[in-house]
């Protein structure tokens, strides 16, 4: 199978990639938002989080999917942006590996 590239994100851009769009389903501005807090504080439902899943692992481009745990159980948004950022690397890694 052939994969486009994964976007080479860093945690900074994922965790502000979350907070934008968490304030969107809120409906808050994003300065509303702490990258401080835990994901479930927003009050955002089940299905709401596995479509922000969804939606990031499009943006990133990913060949596979994302744990849920890396979202759910980290203690806060900017915590859960730094597993994804290395699990994106990881992926990038395996892909660029296959590739040769």
């Amino acid at each position: 199978m052939n994969f486009d590239l994964i976007r080479q994100a860093t945690a900074e851009e994922i965790e502000a990639w979350i907070v934008a769009r968490i304030a969107e389903i809120v409906n808050v501005a994003p300065e509303a938002v702490s990258a401080d807090a835990p994901f479930d504080s927003f009050g955002i439902d089940s299905a709401k989080a596995i479509s922000l899943m969804v939606e990031l692992e499009n943006w990133l481009n990913l060949p596979d999917e994302l744990p849920l745990e890396l979202l759910f159980e980290a203690e806060a948004i900017r915590d859960a942006a730094a597993g994804i950022a290395s699990a994106v690397n990881d992926m990038a890694a395996q892909q660029g590996s296959a590739a040769q």
